[in-house]
């Protein structure tokens, strides 16, 4: 386990609450205005190792395994965004019953758009960072590795060098002993894929409600995500399109998990940002 992911652990408060047949697993951190963190696909709260400890001295923190990834059990099969959020809904009922910020990186953000909707008027804002099913291409990216029972320990986090360098890197010289300890542990239990719900429209029909009912949205993309590619600014023009004026940064640099490559710049965003979004502005 790295270092900063004991830190964390052992100064969090950890939370349970009802998930399939067993429970759903939070940490929190700090005080004043709840940010919720939602991580991506074969990940856990760890995908935040490098966001938590800044934010938590604004914010209170509150990030979650989603179902069936991390420590949480899995979902009643078979699953959809919108019955992943329907559990995060009723856990957030008991763990954030006061208004909240809700931050979803990739998976996490799409299941994001759908707890945002659920959740309204007590969501204060929504931001995605990398996240996809806007309905839009994705671009195309060559085949990541996969393991098998052979590999030597040495050979896995290999591969997870690999992959991450293709995928949620914008800078492989960037990818440390931190960035693989932590993936070679979320891939390994992660128990749910996300299938064809990132290729869908869902966060997209989402956007649109949130707009309408005067919710303020965001979007932090790195300016390398792999899976946005040299289709970068069809996201933007959706944002600004959904929701003229809204925000949308661009990290120089990052790829997809651009909040781990680049965490300083998506802290200072998200801590100067999300104060000036807690008043709802009007409906576009």
């Amino acid at each position: 386990m790295p270092e900063l992911q004991g830190c964390l652990d052992r100064a969090a408060q950890r939370h349970e609450t009802a998930c399939g047949g067993g429970h759903m697993v939070w940490r929190e951190w700090g005080a004043g205005p709840t940010v919720l963190l939602l991580h991506g696909s074969f990940g856990a709260w760890t995908h935040w190792l490098r966001n938590i400890e800044a934010l938590s001295m604004h914010f209170r923190v509150l990030a979650c395994d989603l179902p069936g990834m991390g420590e949480s059990a899995l979902p009643p099969m078979p699953f959809d965004a919108g019955s992943l959020a329907d559990i995060l809904t009723e856990g957030l009922e008991e763990l954030a019953p006061e208004p909240f910020h809700l931050v979803g990186f990739s998976f996490g953000g799409i299941v994001g758009g759908h707890v945002a909707v659920r959740t309204m008027p007590r969501v204060m804002s929504y931001t995605a960072i990398g996240s996809n099913a806007l309905g839009l291409p994705m671009a195309a990216r060559a085949p990541l590795r996969k393991p098998n029972r052979n590999m030597s320990e040495a050979e896995i986090l290999d591969l997870h060098r690999h992959n991450l360098g293709l995928q949620m890197f914008g800078d492989p010289a960037r990818i440390d002993a931190t960035a693989l300890a932590v993936q070679n542990a979320n891939t390994r239990r992660a128990r749910i894929r996300s299938g064809k719900i990132p290729a869908g429209d869902s966060l997209a029909r989402r956007l649109r409600e949130m707009s309408a009912a005067g919710l303020p949205l965001q979007g932090i993309w790195g300016e390398r995500d792999a899976t946005a590619g040299d289709l970068l600014d069809t996201r933007r023009d959706l944002f600004q399109t959904v929701q003229p004026g809204c925000p949308f940064h661009v990290v120089p640099g990052a790829g997809h998990w651009a909040a781990f490559e680049a965490p300083d710049e998506v802290n200072r965003i998200l801590i100067d940002s999300l104060p000036a979004m807690e008043t709802p502005r009007a409906c576009h």
